[in-house]
């Protein structure tokens, strides 16, 4: 092989590598950017699902606090009732003033 031809071979040889490699990394670039709207699309929807925990623990917290005021409610009635119940009353009712 003469030196001309081993030359242009050579060249041809660098030409294809450099070619492979300008194209590997364009996709590698590619894949990159495809990667981080995968990222920012996970993140966003990580986000979005910590602030609607949030919003669901306020709406928990907020239910738990009505229903407490209206335990607490029901149960002073019910011992209001009892009270009333067990205290005698004072006041002649209408049967014992007819005596």
């Amino acid at each position: 092989m003469d030196q001309k031809a081993f030359f242009e071979q050579a060249q041809q040889i660098g030409n294809e590598w450099f070619k492979l490699v300008t194209e590997q990394t364009q996709r590698f670039t590619v894949a990159l950017g495809e990667a981080e709207k995968l990222e920012k699309r996970a993140m966003a929807q990580a986000v979005s699902a910590i602030e609607e925990s949030g919003r669901v623990a306020k709406e928990a917290l907020a239910a738990s606090e009505q229903l407490s005021a209206q335990w607490r409610k029901s149960a002073q009635e019910s011992a209001q009732r009892a009270v009333e119940l067990f205290t005698p009353s004072t006041t002649p009712t209408a049967t014992s003033r007819k005596s």
